[in-house]
């Protein structure tokens, strides 16, 4: 499989590491965003040195072979004597949170002869002073440590202060970054570890390459750590753990990876080779801590996107794969925004947009009239929420509807996967608010931002008020498992009534109301089908559906009828109104296609052209987690 950038180190938003070479001894290795990361592999065969990952002056082995699954990649290298097999994996394990969240990548190696001599093998790996750097250079300690029959060298810089920067496309400069595994020392520039063997015809070596932060979220004044740090003493155990239990971690990744392909399998191949490719990126733009209140919390990033935490339109679309495999994680997601909804500044009736900006979540930062109000120093905006004025915040910029509808769509998705009853009632109040909000807007709606605010703002927008009437109808189901009576249910029929007589007679419903003969990807739509609500005609699944196989270019669908560009995930999520499944697959191979074609070396995508192999923006964002929207369809049809 092709792909613009390829995955070798992904932990989280902070140490997420591609290569956007051809191969991945084409060029250095980068940070997600574009700085430069650089790790660096070697292999030397009787003496003579070749490079099979990142760039030196080494020459370079030919790579003959990328083979990616969703947490495996495997490269394969070969010249006239060996044959390298380089594997690269994250035990992103949903049914072990400990594991889920140690910040930690294997690095294996294989080598085997393939002209049947022996030969003298070794291995290396370099990691670089600059993966602890993040806006400048500074002084870096390194430390040796022996935990039992294994080495350990990190690096780091030597003043530490975690979490004193916040922001979008930077690098953290702060935690450290650690090696296991063979022999490991300081070099000049970094530090290092290898393996010898000698006159063998097939050597194996593993290491690990682990960030262990210190500190991973500072949780409005409350400073959390990873997850892991409940299950292990320190990154040095958990490594060892890992190194000791490789083969059976594995075993357990590549059941997940069986189980999450046999799931996607009856869309096609092009279908499960694009999960495959978004797999990776989606967990590492994550965050797992827990608050000593509030629980669980799992903190997205919005990457190439304003930089927040917590987006409630980055985890609408996100929710599809998690309420499949671990539906924990979904509340995870809702608990910080219903916390900062409660607060004293939150003064409006509809949900906020964020809780902050990564990995500072002390209260939203989009939409903020002015941050220097704030006393901000290096983009952290640390006392947000400490203010008692709503009017830090510019109204305009605000997403009323668009987040409203989310938080009341995902809160009654996550009780459908969970059966949490608990979860609804101890907000019941906020989400009454919200659903008030919407039903007092009605269907005609205002001049409003919603999730595709890269578009701009547009005036009686037709999908914002299908997610507005979901939103309703939502409530009301979440009020029948409390056994609480109200009228919602009807009100979000009479709406969807009057909705579809607004848009006239249409095999499908255009954009906006004031354009009859316009159209857009109704992705909204697909929760009246997954939870059964029957609120509007299924005649309008397939005019829809034949309407996208009449707009589709090379690379998709676009969004609406303005632009050429298209966003992935809503493609998929409208893809669900073809009753026959066909355009799940067909939609999948156009993606692949873009993935193969575009010139833009950056990880996967969800904003594109659907024209030209060219990325509009943002990218390593987890919103590809609602490529998954077809299973999910799949397993929760008429879900209640």
């Amino acid at each position: 499989m092709k792909l613009p950038s390829y995955p070798i180190a992904t932990i989280d938003p902070h140490f997420s590491i591609w290569s956007k070479a051809d191969s991945i001894n084409g060029g250095d290795t980068y940070l997600w965003c574009g700085i430069k990361k650089r790790i660096e592999g070697t292999l030397t065969v009787d003496g003579e040195s070749y490079t099979f990952l990142g760039k030196n002056k080494n020459a370079s082995i030919p790579q003959t072979d990328c083979i990616i699954t969703p947490y495996v990649s495997d490269y394969i290298f070969e010249n006239e004597k060996v044959k390298l097999r380089f594997r690269t994996w994250t035990p992103f394990l949903f049914d072990d949170f400990n594991l889920f969240s140690l910040p930690v990548s294997f690095f294996e190696t294989s080598v085997t002869s393939l002209d049947g001599e022996k030969h003298n093998i070794e291995v290396g790996f370099t990691c670089f002073d600059e993966l602890c750097t993040g806006r400048k250079k500074k002084t870096i300690n390194k430390y040796s440590e022996k935990i039992e029959s294994s080495s350990l060298i990190k690096m780091g810089l030597m003043d530490q202060v975690p979490l004193n920067d916040s922001g979008d496309t930077y690098a953290a400069d702060w935690g450290y970054v650690c090696l296991m595994g063979g022999n490991v020392k300081a070099v000049k520039e970094g530090i290092s570890t290898s393996d010898g063997k000698y006159a063998v015809k097939r050597f194996d070596f593993s290491c690990i390459l682990a960030y262990d932060d210190v500190y991973s979220i500072n949780y409005f004044g409350e400073k959390l750590k990873g997850l892991w740090t409940e299950g292990f003493s320190s990154i040095a155990e958990g490594m060892k753990y890992c190194l000791d239990n490789k083969k059976e971690l594995l075993d357990r990744i590549r059941a997940q990876e069986k189980m999450i392909i046999s799931d996607g399998k009856k869309f096609g191949k092009a279908y499960t080779d694009m999960l495959s490719a978004a797999a990776r990126q989606v967990l590492a733009g994550h965050k797992l801590v827990r608050s000593e209140k509030e629980g669980l919390l799992y903190l997205s990033k919005e990457c190439h996107s304003n930089g927040c935490i917590n987006t409630v339109d980055v985890s609408y679309p996100a929710v599809p794969m998690y309420l499949i495999y671990t539906p924990e994680l979904v509340k995870a997601m809702l608990v910080g925004i219903f916390r900062f909804a409660n607060s004293d500044l939150w003064q409006a009736d509809y949900a906020p947009h964020d809780i902050g900006r990564y990995p500072i979540a002390c209260g939203q930062v989009y939409a903020l009239a002015n941050p220097l109000y704030l006393a901000d120093t290096k983009h952290s905006y640390p006392n947000i929420y400490k203010s008692k004025s709503f009017g830090i915040y510019t109204p305009l910029f605000q997403m009323p509807v668009e987040e409203c509808g989310n938080m009341l769509i995902l809160s009654w998705a996550y009780y459908t996967a969970s059966k949490d009853k608990d979860f609804l009632r101890d907000n019941y109040y906020t989400l009454t608010t919200w659903a008030k909000y919407l039903i007092n807007k009605g269907v005609i709606l205002d001049n409003q931002l919603c999730t595709d605010d890269f578009a701009g703002h547009s005036k009686k927008n037709v999908n914002l008020a299908i997610k507005g009437i979901m939103g309703i109808a939502c409530f009301a189901k979440i009020s029948d498992t409390l056994q609480i009576k109200n009228d919602a249910m009807a009100t979000a029929k009479t709406y969807a009534d009057k909705l579809v007589s607004l848009c006239g007679d249409g095999d499908y419903l255009p954009f906006s109301l004031e354009k009859p003969d316009s159209w857009s990807l109704k992705y909204n739509l697909v929760w009246d089908e997954i939870f059964g609500f029957n609120l509007f005609d299924k005649k309008f699944y397939k005019g829809e559906s034949e309407k996208y196989l009449k707009e589709l270019n090379a690379y998709g669908v676009p969004l609406d009828h303005r632009k050429t560009f298209t966003k992935t995930d809503w493609m998929l999520w409208a893809a669900c109104l073809d009753e026959t499944g066909k355009n799940v697959g067909l939609f999948s191979e156009k993606i692949l296609a873009y993935l193969a074609m575009t010139n833009d070396r950056n990880c996967f995508s969800d904003w594109i052209d659907t024209k030209e192999a060219k990325q509009c923006g943002f990218d390593h964002r987890t919103v590809q987690a609602g490529l998954w929207m077809p299973v999910l369809k799949d397993k929760m049809k008429g879900a209640e």
